[in-house]
């Protein structure tokens, strides 16, 4: 395995990191102060909170970004442990 591709492996996860922790940090900020209604691993379903007079619940689903960015996390990394595994096959037994 050479530098350069240690090097883009690094520079990948890193990158895909920062993407998971910014889409949960966006997801916090905008289920903040609501009420989690439904949940499904494509969808958040959340609602205003009831506070005094009765509201009409208004429910807004969300796209569970986290989950995308971890299957996107998976599907990179798991591209280049066969990579490395197809390099590593065509090197010459020493």
């Amino acid at each position: 395995m050479t530098k350069r591709f240690t090097a883009i492996i690094l520079i990948a996860n890193v990158i895909i990191g920062l993407l998971l922790f910014l889409s949960s940090q966006l997801m916090l900020s905008e289920l903040n102060g609501t009420v989690i209604t439904s949940y499904s691993l494509t969808l958040i379903g959340s609602a205003p909170q009831q506070v005094g007079q009765v509201i009409v619940p208004i429910e807004m689903a969300l796209p569970n970004f986290p989950f995308y960015v971890f299957i996107l996390f998976l599907i990179v990394n798991a591209c280049f442990i066969i990579k490395m595994l197809s390099e590593k096959s065509k090197q010459p037994l020493s």
